[in-house]
Order: structure tokens, then sequence, then C-alpha cells
């Protein structure tokens, strides 16, 4: 009866080594997280004449911030990273007595694309994309009739996308409810994309496409990528087969709702930063999350950035290093302000492990 009993025993130990050896394997492939890890910020740059108290907020893209004139509606400052201007422009428009731009941005030539609204001599109200030389010359514009935009980006090829919607929406049944839509200056109105009946359940979906805070627009090397803060949406666009992809965001690792800026590095990494609103207590929550939007899953996952989420009480002062805002991309570096006036750029570096 002895042999069969340690026979017995030692079989029930091979398998027991066995199951522990794949459960530590398992843990081993599966516990260690990729944490997303930035270089130490640069030290800021102030921005006088753009970043204010009084100032219009600017915009970025491409390496340069855009100030929008206060007195002259149809003026736009250029600045590059070190703070200086570089460029200064007034947008003319054949026949228009009155230019308001409403957004700016960058264009590859080294001019400046601006979006707007302008009032004819015949009395007609259009809105309009132009372009300018680096020399600030008006160049080359679109009319885009009753579809109003605050934000527009060029794309690799020339041709320039914007996000916004007919003013006329909700009026009159023919108009086109794309909320993205391709243009070229010489053809015009290339396609839309994007309905907004397919947002139209989110209360706050439909005005947020005209916020900079709550949508944002960036043209890449190959896609143009699309966030929607209110609908929880990331949408990308092949630019050479205009296929359409869709992603839900799950925003459930998020400190907060509340969109404080998007980027698209070069490499194609993409960043959101987020804030709650104050709680009972007066705590609120700032963090920066790198977004990864599998192909075939229509779920994009956010995954905090290492060392950027922040808590601390809104009538204290925020602690430092807090991640106020993100600006977008200059390459492959973040630009972000971690103060009220100033902007940095730190590296995204290679992910880390996180401790077990």
């Amino acid at each position: 009866m002895r042999i069969p009993s340690v026979f017995l025993k030692a079989t029930l130990a091979a398998l027991l080594l066995s199951c522990f050896a794949r459960i530590a394997s398992a843990q081993q492939t599966a516990s260690p997280q990729a944490l997303v890890t930035l270089s130490e910020p640069a030290p800021s740059t102030l921005y006088p004449e753009a970043i204010c108290a009084h100032c219009i907020v600017p915009e970025w893209d491409r390496g340069y911030l855009f100030h929008l004139g206060i007195e002259d509606l149809a003026a736009v400052t250029m600045y590059d990273r070190n703070g200086k201007k570089v460029l200064e422009a007034r947008v003319v428009l054949q026949d228009a007595e009155r230019v308001s731009l409403l957004t700016a941005g960058a264009t590859h030539a080294g001019g400046i694309l601006a979006a707007g609204a302008a009032i004819f001599n015949d009395g007609s109200n259009q809105r309009f994309i132009a372009k300018t030389d680096p020399a600030g010359r008006t160049m080359q514009s679109v009319h885009m009739g009753r579809f109003t935009t605050r934000h527009v980006c060029e794309a690799s090829d020339g041709t320039v996308w914007v996000l916004g919607h007919a003013m006329d929406l909700h009026d009159s049944p023919q108009v086109d409810k794309n909320v993205l839509r391709h243009y070229s200056f010489e053809q015009g109105l290339l396609e839309s994309f994007v309905s907004s009946d397919s947002i139209s359940e989110v209360p706050d979906a439909y005005p947020g496409i005209l916020n900079p805070i709550d949508s944002h627009l960036r043209c890449g090397k190959d896609r143009v990528s699309v966030y929607l803060a209110p609908a929880a949406q990331y949408i990308e666009v092949d630019a050479s087969t205009k296929k359409v992809t869709r992603w839900r965001v799950d925003m459930s690792s998020v400190v907060g709702s509340n969109s404080r800026g998007f980027a698209v590095t070069d490499e194609g990494r993409i960043f959101i930063a987020f804030a709650s609103d104050p709680d009972p207590n007066g705590e609120r929550k700032h963090g920066l999350y790198e977004l990864k939007a599998p192909p075939g899953s229509p779920i994009a996952s956010l995954t905090a950035v290492d060392g950027t989420v922040t808590t601390f009480v809104s009538y204290n002062t925020a602690p430092d290093g807090t991640y106020f805002r993100l600006w977008g991309a200059d390459g492959n570096s973040l630009v972000v302000s971690r103060d009220n006036w100033g902007l940095s750029w730190t590296k995204v570096l290679a992910a880390s492990r996180a401790p077990e």
C-alpha cells in the first residue's frame, strides 16, 4: 500500500508545481504595466502679449502660438517656441467690408492658416478659410457659406480640415449635417464626415463642437484626429483612403471629464489632459493621459502619464508641477502649462515598467 501512496503524492506534487509555474509565468507576463513617462519640463517660455489676464486665449499649432487681434479682428500674430514674434498678418478678402478671425494655425510653408467670418459688399455674411505666405500676405481663401468653425488645420498635401457645424443645422432639413469638412483652396469643399446625428444623444456635444476646450482637431502625416469631449469619442480619418474610424473613450480611470487639451505627436502618440470640477469639499484633480485606440476595437483606453495626476483644494495654491493645460505637440514633445502664464516643453520618454 505504500507504493501507491508515494506515487500519488509525487503525482500531486508535480501537478501543483506545474500549476504554480503557469500562474507565475502569467503573472510575470501580465503584471508589470508599462508607465508612460515624461522628461522634466524645460523652463517656461513667457508670451506676455498673448497670454495675459485680458487676452483672448491663443491657439497652438505645429510649434507656434497664435494670438488673434482684439482691436483689429482681422489680425493675427505668430510666435515661436522662444516667445519671439515671427509673423504679423492681417487677413484681407476681396470685396469684404469686415473680417473677423475665430481661429488660426500654421501652414507647412511657414504662413498662417485662419478661419473666421466676413461681411461682404453685397451684404452677405460668409464663413471662410484663408492662408497667408510667410510674409503675412493673404494668398488664397475659400468660402464655407454658413458653416462655422473654431478648429482648423492644414494636411500634408496642402488641403484643409475644419471641425464645426452649419449655423442653420436645426432650421433646414436639407443642410449638410456633417461636422468634419475637408477643403481645397482650388476646388472648395471636397467631402464631409461625421453626422451630428451620431452625437445628438449627448446634450453638450453640439455646442461643444465650437468650443476649443471641448473639441479638438489635429492634422498628422497620415491621418486626421478628432476628439469630442462631451461625447467621449475619438475619431480618425485616414488621409489617403478617407476611411473614418470611431472609438468610444473609456473614461473610468480618469480624474474628471473636463478636457484641458489634446496632442498628437509626430510618432502618432495621442495625449489628453483632464480636470475635475471641485467636489463638495473643494477638492479638484488634474491629470495627463495617453489615449490608445486599438484597431478593430470600439473602445479606446486612457493611461495616466506617470507623475502627472495631482489633487488639491481649489482655494489653496496648486502644488508645483500641476499640469493645468496641454496645448499640443511640437514634434514628439508635449507643450504644457504648469503655471498661469508660461508654456513648457516635455519629451515623451520610452515607457518604463511599474514597480511590482
